[in-house]
């Protein structure tokens, strides 16, 4: 599974709605569930699924899931 399928399916998870849904553009804010909080549980699953750690001031640069996908492809 690709890195883009993986993390559009955790937010999907996190934010209770369909994967069809999330597109790389969705961001902070576009789902209820998406709240500061919320953010931390994305990346948190995004760690543990891909075996990577994001750096604290990495994770606030992180905003939508273009970002995250970006970031994580990094990392591997």
């Amino acid at each position: 599974m690709d890195v883009q399928t993986k993390v559009i399916e955790i937010v999907a998870n996190v934010c209770m709605t369909d994967v069809s849904n999330v597109t790389l553009e969705s961001t902070i804010g576009d789902f209820p569930e998406w709240d500061s909080m919320g953010h931390l549980a994305i990346l948190q699953q995004v760690e543990e699924s891909l075996e990577i750690n994001f750096d604290p001031e990495e994770m606030m640069d992180l905003e939508d899931v273009n970002d995250i996908v970006k970031a994580a492809e990094a990392k591997i």
